[in-house]
This record gives C-alpha cells, structure tokens and sequence, in this order.
C-alpha cells in the first residue's frame, strides 16, 4: 500500500518557471500555433505546406535562441522583480525576431521595401505573442507562488503536530526510568536533550547520517525502557549517503515500530532497518513484528504515516515514496528518497 500524498509546489520566478521543462514544451508549442496560423492566413493554398515548413523553421529557431538567452539571464545572480523578468522576456524575443528575420531578408534577397516591411511585421508579431505568452506565465508564477505558500503553511502545521507528540513519548520514558534506576534516567534525560533539540528544529532539513543518528539515540531510550526485550537490527552500510531530508522523518518510523511490536507483548521483539542504495534513489526499509490485539486496540496512538508521507511529498514531490505492507504478523515501511537531493 502507498500512503497518499498531496500535490508538490515550489519557489517561482518567470524566467526560471520559463526556462523549465514545461514552460519550454509550452514556448514550442505557442510558437507552432503560430506558424500554422500564418501558413493559414496565406492566398495560395498550394504553397500551404511549403509556408509552414518555411515559417515553423524560423518561429522554432527564434524560439530555441531566446529561451538559450533567457536561460544564460536565469543563471546569473541578479535579483530580478516580476516586471523586469516579464520585460526581458519582451525584449529578448523581439531582439531576436530582429536579427533573425534580417538576416532571413538578406539572404532571401528581398526587396528593400518588402524586407523593411517583413521585419517590422515579424516583429510585431513577436511583440504581441511575447506580451501576451509572458504575461500567461506570471499569472501561472502567481497562481504557482499562492499554491507554494499554502504547502509551506501546511508543511508547518504538520511539523507543529509532531513536536509535542514526540516529547510526550520521550518523557514518558524518562519518567519510567526515574522511579527505576536514577542513573539510567540521568543518562536518558541527555539523550532527551539531544532528541528535544532536534524536535525544535523539526521545520529544516537533515540529512540520511544525522536522522540514523537521531533514530539510534530514540532506540537507546527505549531499550533502557524495555530492557532485553527489544532488539534493533541494523543493515546499514559502512558509509551512508549523503542525502538531505526532512529532520524528524526516520525517528517517528522507529517510534511508530516499537509501539505495535512491544504493545502487550511479553517476550522479546526484534525491529530491522535496513538500508539500500541504487544510483538515483536511497531507501530505508523498517520492519517490525505487530500485535493483533495492540493494533485493534490502540489505533488511535503512534505517529501517523500520512503525516511522514505529506511532509515528504511537500519537500521532494513524486521523487519521494512511503509503502507500507502488512504481513501475517509483520509491518513493513518502505521508504524511498531521491538520492543526493539538494533541499
């Protein structure tokens, strides 16, 4: 089963928006709507397919050069407002139209009167299509940018929701300890620290090496609670990758794992965590022995899935997956990170 996630936003600007996948595909397209337009407009319907070939040959080109253009003006470090971009859109496509169809009337050997008067039109054109294509793209950079603001505030509530839960848990363990053995609860209350702290910075990022760290020292705290009982099985490899996420996503997973599989039980339980690596994704499998009547009965407590898998889905989009599978009498969690994601 695949835990369901909403739609993933990001941070827009126009020319970065533009000089993407799908503002590309859209550049091309507005360009060969226009071409065939052209093609349609002329007297001779014999020399239909010969105009188009000739006008989507040169709206292609334009098109390719201006978003090159546009693409250098994206990388460079200026702080561009919305109207600049959309007025440097205008410019380097009408710059281009210039100098392309110039060129073209040169070589075509116009006339001069009938040249002059196919460079002002192909630019005109390129005047209102930029104007208009541009101004397209803004409103969807505006719609884009509410949307991004919306997930960032939803991102927030949800990591708002995990603090408090995962300090109740942890002092719950601390005071368990206290009235059994005064030293345990001492060193205990230092791992708290150090987890509390990383509850605190719940909204940033982490990376793969700090989360297994944090998840060890949530692990030694409850084996301090459960004694011989729980036992952890590592698969980890000797180097682990560097690889950004969420801070507070694997701990909640091992949290989630030693409540089904200790609840009610009075023998031993063994959790496994294994990690796998391929070249594009890292993925961390936990897995746990669960109790039947733990389950029926506490449903209610543990830290949700859904709101592990949102929290991903808001910071990573579709390239991040959490699975779970349900066995005769195990759980299993399957989760999936882009490897070398840079948040």
């Amino acid at each position: 089963m695949r835990v369901q996630m909403p739609t993933h936003s990001h941070s827009y600007s126009l020319l970065t928006t533009l000089c993407q996948g799908r503002g590309i595909l859209s550049a091309f397209i507005v360009a060969q709507s226009l071409a065939l337009i052209i093609s349609f407009s002329i007297d001779d319907s014999s020399a239909f397919w010969l105009t188009l070939g000739q006008v989507s040959l040169l709206a292609q080109f334009i098109t390719s050069l201006s978003i090159a253009l546009l693409y250098l003006l994206s990388r460079t470090k200026l702080t561009l407002s919305n109207l600049t971009q959309l007025i440097c859109v205008v410019c380097v496509l009408v710059c281009t139209t210039f100098i392309t169809a110039s060129y073209t009337a040169y070589l075509g050997d116009f006339g001069a009167s009938y040249g002059t008067w196919f460079v002002l039109k192909s630019c005109a054109i390129s005047l209102v299509v930029a104007a208009l294509f541009a101004q397209f793209m803004a409103i969807y950079n505006e719609h884009a940018n509410t949307h991004s603001a919306f997930a960032k505030a939803q991102l927030d509530a949800l990591q708002a929701r995990i603090k408090p839960h995962f300090l109740f848990n942890t002092l719950n363990t601390v005071a368990e300890l206290a009235h059994q053995d005064a030293d345990a609860a001492e060193d205990a209350a230092l791992a708290l620290a150090s987890l509390s702290r990383a509850a605190l910075h719940a909204g940033e990022d982490s990376t793969l090496e700090q989360e297994i760290a944090l998840a060890k020292r949530y692990i030694l705290l409850e084996q301090w609670r459960f004694g011989e009982r729980l036992h952890l099985d590592w698969q980890l490899p000797e180097s682990i990758p560097n690889t950004a996420m969420p801070c507070l996503t694997l701990q909640p997973l091992l949290e989630n794992a030693v409540y089904y599989s200790m609840q009610g039980e009075k023998g031993d339980s063994t959790i496994k965590v294994e990690l796998v690596e391929t070249q594009k994704t890292v993925t961390v499998v936990v897995q746990n022995h669960i109790n039947e009547t733990s389950i029926e009965s506490k449903q209610g407590n543990g830290i949700a899935l859904g709101n592990i898998a949102q929290r991903l889905q808001l910071k990573f989009g579709d390239a991040a997956q959490l699975h779970t599978r349900k066995l005769a009498n195990e759980f299993r969690v399957k989760l999936v990170i882009p490897r070398g994601r840079v948040l």
